[in-house]
């Protein structure tokens, strides 16, 4: 992959790579595991530490069925969904920003572009306060995907299985082939406490960002009353406006 993004900046330029790095990084990744793990070969970090994937039974090698599957959940689901929240932000935005983004011109082959056109159908047929209700929802829905892969990492450490998302619903487990060493004890340990305080530091993030969330929907309650007093002819100062919300 970082030979791929290194190769297309050098040879298309910062821009070209700027719009086309995700698309490299697809490229990359289906290329790698469709030679490794979708042919039935291990991986570099699986020969390093001699693990082989199995199936739930721990008795046999995934099928390619079930190898294809994790493939795709795991190199070209994330890309999917990423490109989809963002449209959906992009055309959640402001009216200002929806119209510079229609302005520029897009490309009819590329995948942005179909979604671009397929959300602004959908979010055209939505009101100002479902606007404003869907953009929530995008935004948490966003973060929330980010917290549910820390928390799956963090369960890793604490329980030793299925590292990737893509691997647990696919169903492929890992099998050590090598005999168990005297400090296995003692990594198995260290990497419970790992996954014990990246639980705690989740724990601390979910509050944090939950506070924010919270401040930002009062200052937008707060801006919409301030609107609707100021076309009304009545003007509220900040605290008094905070004291009739609160």
């Amino acid at each position: 992959r970082h030979r791929g993004q290194q190769q297309l900046c050098v040879s298309a330029g910062s821009r070209r790579w700027l719009d086309w790095r995700r698309e490299v990084e697809l490229l990359s990744d289906l290329a790698y595991y469709g030679l490794t793990t979708f042919s039935g070969y291990q991986t570099l970090g699986e020969e390093y530490v001699n693990i082989v994937q199995v199936d739930p039974t721990e008795r046999r090698v995934p099928s390619r069925a079930r190898r294809g599957l994790f493939v795709l959940l795991h190199a070209y689901f994330p890309y999917l969904v990423d490109k989809v929240l963002v449209c959906l932000e992009n055309q959640l935005e402001s009216g200002q920003e929806r119209r510079r983004r229609r302005a520029a011109p897009e490309r009819w082959w590329s995948l942005e572009s179909w979604l671009r056109r397929g959300t602004q159908r959908a979010v055209g047929q939505l009101s100002e306060p479902q606007r404003g209700a869907c953009a929530a929802a995008v935004s948490v829905l966003h973060q929330g995907l980010t917290l549910l892969r820390r928390l799956h990492a963090a369960v890793f450490y604490i329980s030793g299985s299925f590292y990737h998302l893509s691997k647990r619903a696919a169903g492929i487990r890992y099998l050590r082939v090598a005999a168990l060493s005297r400090d296995d004890g003692t990594i198995r340990s260290s990497y419970r406490l790992l996954g014990t305080l990246s639980l705690l530091q989740l724990l601390a993030t979910v509050c944090l960002q939950f506070n924010s969330f919270r401040q930002k929907q009062r200052a937008r309650q707060e801006w919409k009353l301030y609107r609707s007093l100021r076309c009304t002819g009545v003007f509220i100062s900040r605290p008094h406006l905070t004291s009739q919300l609160g």
